[in-house]
């Protein structure tokens, strides 16, 4: 290769991350800055947050071959293995895309802990159109994986490209990370960023949306132009709140944000439609291969125990009681109903499921932008 990228061009090329952390063989994009560790309960929610839904490397390039050369990290168990992943590159003239199976594997324990299996290290070659001159190159990081970045080379010279526009900041579960999408492009918000033309920082952690206050201060402290909190699903999920700590915690969240953001403005997302847990407690577990199950119990009068239909009615009221005219309220089953046909798992949309959460969405941020 004849070209390569220095750190500082490398650092100005990614986009979607909160922190470039410096390691001895590159640097890692981080979705949460790596101040927050120290105040993390377990490492679910950085094992999450490495993973890289919504960053991408934007060049500026007449190049034909682009070669990444990075190390990447998922995320198994014993019970589920490893899946393979994708990394896209797209030019105005077409998609190149290329499904990897190795690099080093996480393998969590029951207790949370997690022990690493090394792997190897990937060069992932692109073999691009034949341009007419210099021409955006936009790299999609994995969905599902963390990397560190070792070097990117080319057979042209390379510069980085600025952001997209407007930056939308979004925070959420797996279904804002899109962690079970093979396409890094696939996941909901990544779909409307790309839409709109919008400079997507997804926060989006599977299993982790639990309204953690260091989440809060990180987007007090990050440019936005429009911020969207999907909030609910997670906390039912992990049965981890009652209503009595989820009102506060919301509240909490919220005045955190606005440290930051007086008046950016910002949505709150109440959970998508989730048949199992509707009227139903959690913790989630799986009640099939495949298959995920609530786990049911008499709530009664004054119980305070949380289902999404209950977390969706607190919420209203949260922001109702908000003397806020940026705030907006967004009824999750406006973008993804009961009746849908799109939870595989009884939990996790497909693909078309996205889809339609995308396009439903669309509106919502125009608003927002407007």
């Amino acid at each position: 290769m004849d070209s390569a990228l220095t750190p500082q061009q490398l650092a100005a090329s990614i986009h979607g991350a909160l922190e470039l952390e410096s390691t001895a063989e590159g640097v890692a994009p981080l979705r949460l800055p790596a101040w927050t560790r120290a105040q993390h309960a377990t490492g679910a929610i950085d094992r999450m947050s490495a993973q890289t839904s919504g960053v991408s490397i934007r060049l500026l390039t007449a190049a034909r071959t682009l070669v990444l050369d990075a190390t990447f990290t998922r995320t198994a168990s014993r019970v589920h293995p490893a899946r393979p992943f994708r990394v896209v590159a797209e030019t105005p003239a077409g998609e190149h895309t290329v499904t990897l199976d190795e690099g080093d594997v996480l393998i969590e324990a029951p207790d949370g802990t997690a022990v690493r299996e090394h792997g190897e290290r990937s060069a992932v070659r692109f073999e691009l159109d034949a341009p007419a001159g210099e021409r955006l190159v936009t790299v999609w990081l994995p969905v599902s994986a963390a990397c560190v970045i070792h070097a990117i080379t080319a057979d042209a010279p390379l510069r980085a490209a600025p952001p997209e526009g407007p930056r939308w900041v979004h925070y959420g579960s797996s279904i804002s990370h899109g962690s079970d999408l093979d396409d890094p492009r696939a996941p909901w918000p990544q779909q409307a960023a790309r839409a709109l033309g919008l400079d997507l920082v997804n926060l989006g952690f599977a299993g982790n949306a639990m309204l953690d206050p260091f989440v809060a201060r990180a987007i007090a402290a990050t440019p936005a132009d429009i911020i969207t909190l999907k909030i609910g699903i997670n906390i039912v999920n992990g049965d981890s709140m009652r209503a009595r700590t989820f009102v506060p915690a919301v509240h909490n969240f919220l005045d955190l944000v606005r440290e930051g953001h007086p008046s950016t403005p910002l949505a709150v997302i109440t959970a998508l439609a989730c048949p199992i847990h509707e009227d139903a407690t959690g913790p989630v577990r799986e009640v099939s291969p495949g298959k995920a199950g609530a786990t049911p119990r008499e709530i009664p009068p004054g119980d305070g125990s949380l289902t999404l239909r209950r977390t969706r009615s607190l919420i209203e009221g949260v922001v109702a009681n908000r003397n806020d005219p940026a705030l907006h309220l967004v009824d999750g089953l406006s973008l993804l109903g009961v009746d849908n046909g799109h939870l595989p798992d009884n939990l996790h949309p497909d693909r078309e499921g996205h889809d339609l959460i995308a396009a439903r969405f669309l509106p919502v941020a125009r608003r927002l932008l407007g």
